[in-house]
């Protein structure tokens, strides 16, 4: 079972670290700016799992949380306050809050056995008795699905793509090629 956590702590890393990649270089304006009607922005989602990480690695594993950006997220009566930031926090704090809620859920994977018990209030009925393996592949999915998210949104804002910045995992296009299959994307569709 150490292999598969350490193989799960792996995979949840990498999407991490891709979500921290997708706000390098980019301004206040461009990490905050929402990309679709939803009002997403690469900064909300990162602050958004922010708040999942201590929530679930910390909270639900039975320990408390000492982090004043989280317990104003927490407090705050707006269902999406997590999802956005508002004007008067710094970018900087929220990068900051989403490497301590990373530290924070470490600490705690790395003590505890995949079978530790935890408790997920807002799951509903005998699904919120559940363990850390099962929160660990939950938060992969979370956080792989947000990366995917973030893709995008930085793809809208300045043609980044991919998943790290030593391997994007894209063909080695350029921008002729780029637009071609575009065009050749679109007429397929236009065509149906």
């Amino acid at each position: 079972m150490d292999d598969f956590k350490d193989h799960l702590a792996t995979y949840l890393n990498n999407s991490r670290q891709a979500m921290l990649w997708k706000a390098e270089g980019l301004g206040d304006k461009e990490l905050t700016r929402p990309m679709v009607p939803t009002g997403t922005s690469i900064l909300g989602l990162i602050q958004h799992l922010g708040f999942v990480e201590y929530g679930y690695f910390v909270q639900c594993l039975g320990f408390s949380i000492a982090d004043e950006h989280y317990a104003a997220l927490e407090a705050d009566a707006d269902d999406s306050a997590d999802m956005w930031v508002s004007a008067d926090v710094p970018c900087a704090e929220v990068l900051a809050f989403y490497r301590r809620a990373i530290e924070a859920a470490n600490r705690n994977i790395a003590a505890l056995s995949l079978d530790a018990p935890a408790t997920v209030p807002w799951w509903p009925g005998e699904r919120r008795h559940t363990t850390l393996g099962r929160l660990m592949l939950h938060m992969n999915v979370e956080t792989a699905r947000h990366a995917g998210h973030a893709d995008i949104l930085r793809e809208l804002i300045d043609g980044s793509t991919g998943m790290r910045r030593d391997n994007d995992n894209m063909p080695p296009y350029d921008d002729i090629a780029w637009n071609e299959l575009h065009e050749k994307i679109l007429r397929a569709s236009e065509s149906r």
